[in-house]
């Protein structure tokens, strides 16, 4: 019936009522497929940090994502992508870095930096979720009011040219994206500063179902997969023939996800611990990962831990016991894990907002375009006085969907922009709130 698939219900919402309804509620798109050609003039590189389970502290693996393979003695993986996003294909290799220095290599004739703090060392990162520019599939409420595409990339840009700022994070539903059109667009508007930044990313329920949950699949969903070849993390899956396990075939398997270890990954940058994991796959089959996890931390000089997941509550494809908040407060159960969350904060998205969730524990970072909240934000961890600190600098913020009183709007991004591309982020605090 015409009702087989989401894609035909939103069809049937013809009226303008039924249509705004729709779409307001971020179910049916606005046929807004907006987004410049990609621009393939410049390498869509990405730095990814080793997975300490197999590779120690001076280990990233670089990857190129191409239309071609390319020669060179990094890659020691080159195909084309599987099943999802196939005109892709993935180069990618392990490099090893010399922590503390500045570490050159040359790709087609174009030469990369890479740097990577010393072990104890303090470090600056931007951690976001839910960033939005089109409304292809899933209406980004702020895309056009906000100019979401160009000013999250001069916002990047300007935060990754200076030296203060060590890595960057996405939590999950990565521009609502299902063909990876949108994607690759924004990437190829990335300088070469923030591609060549350590990048890090956990998958959201958009990332699997394009227009939201299991109950709303339809045959086109990329099911995680073109996420982890397009992203390139070096995980648990990883061995030395191939980056990930491509044992589900999602076209044979439908609605079967990739295994969990394609998503599960845990390393150190500088002084700060990293476990992200799949909120879409069950807590019980990824405990031994969380062991694992646990075990390595407690062999590490680490001042903080960082869980990162994208899902704060559970539905659209994430169990109860898999949400961010349910694993960390799971992982107390853990005996190898008792000493590591002891230093152990959370960062998790989903719900379309900036807030703390936990007091100096749990964060919220998923305010980037989407409707909800109404809020644009910029979230940036540092550690580097020996303290963990929190700052939020408040790009915009427009009206919510809450019932009752509206806060205040404003429009802060010019002022915020100006001074992190002049002063570099961490000269800017002054700008920001403290959480």
């Amino acid at each position: 019936s015409q009702f087989d698939n989401f894609s035909g219900v939103c069809d049937n919402f013809n009226g303008f009522n039924g249509n705004i309804t729709c779409t307001g509620a971020g179910f049916c798109p606005l046929n807004d497929d907006w987004y410049p050609p990609i621009d393939k003039s410049k390498l869509d590189i990405r730095v990814t940090k080793g997975h300490a389970g197999r590779l120690s502290y001076d280990k990233v693996r670089v990857s190129v994502i191409s239309d071609h393979v390319i020669e060179n003695d990094i890659f020691t993986y080159s195909k084309q992508f599987q099943y999802r996003w196939t005109n892709n294909v993935l180069n990618s290799g392990i490099v090893f870095i010399n922590p503390g220095e500045t570490t050159k290599f040359i790709i087609e004739n174009e030469e990369f930096e890479i740097n990577l703090p010393l072990e104890t060392e303090g470090t600056i990162g931007i951690i976001m979720a839910d960033p939005c520019f089109m409304s292809k599939w899933v209406n980004c409420q702020y895309a056009n009011t906000w100019n979401m595409f160009n000013n999250t990339i001069k916002l990047l840009n300007a935060a990754n040219s200076h030296s203060d700022v060590n890595y960057w994070m996405l939590l999950g539903d990565n521009f609502y994206d299902q063909s990876g059109e949108g994607t690759a667009s924004f990437f190829s508007q990335l300088s070469y500063q923030s591609k060549t930044k350590i990048f890090g990313t956990t998958i959201g329920n958009h990332d699997i179902y394009v227009h939201g949950g299991p109950h709303l699949y339809v045959p086109n969903d990329q099911l995680g997969n073109g996420f982890m070849q397009y992203y390139a993390q070096d995980t648990a899956a990883a061995n030395e023939n191939s980056p990930f396990d491509f044992s589900i075939n999602p076209d044979i398997n439908k609605k079967e996800l990739p295994v969990a270890t394609n998503f599960f990954s845990y390393y150190k940058i500088g002084n700060t611990g990293f476990i992200l994991y799949s909120g879409a796959h069950s807590y019980v089959d990824t405990i031994n990962e969380f062991t694992n996890a646990c075990i390595w931390a407690n062999d590490q000089k680490l001042s903080y831990v960082i869980l990162l997941s994208h899902w704060n509550e559970e539905g659209y494809g994430c169990d109860a016991n898999s949400t961010t908040p349910a694993v960390y407060n799971e992982l107390f159960n853990i005996p190898e894990c008792t000493n590591v969350v002891s230093k152990m904060k959370f960062f998790t998205g989903h719900e379309h907002a900036n807030k703390i969730v936990e007091e100096s524990v749990g964060f919220m970072v998923g305010g980037n375009g989407m409707g909800g909240s109404g809020q644009w934000g910029l979230p940036v961890v540092d550690t580097t006085d020996g303290t963990f600190k929190v700052y939020y600098f408040p790009l915009m913020q427009g009206n919510s969907v809450k019932i009752g009183p509206q806060p205040p709007t404003f429009d802060h991004f010019d002022n915020i922009h100006s001074c992190i591309q002049k002063n570099g982020v961490s000269n800017c605090y002054h700008l920001a709130k403290r959480w």
